[in-house]
């Protein structure tokens, strides 16, 4: 049996617009699969915006995440802490 514990998402060739929606659609999928440890955001090394945009939309929906390169170029993301009240 084979059991995936992360997937990810390549954004080479995608608008602000596009990577958007890609990365926003990729969230939902992390947080419906209880298996998803992690996934990796690639944005590449183009001009920056998509790593911009990329970068903003992870830190308001409060995703923890790391760099895999020093170019910064590759993104691991985690999931959110979820918070108990009692």
């Amino acid at each position: 049996m084979n059991f995936d514990y992360s997937f990810s998402i390549d954004l080479h060739g995608q608008d602000t617009t596009e990577a958007t929606a890609s990365v926003l659609n990729a969230l939902f999928s992390f947080e419906q699969n209880r298996n998803y440890e992690f996934f990796d955001i690639i944005t590449g090394n183009g001009s920056g915006a998509l790593k911009f945009v990329v970068l903003d939309l992870l830190e308001k929906e409060r995703y923890n995440y790391r760099f895999l390169n020093q170019s910064q170029s590759a993104i691991r993301v985690f999931k959110r802490f979820k918070r108990h009240f009692d």
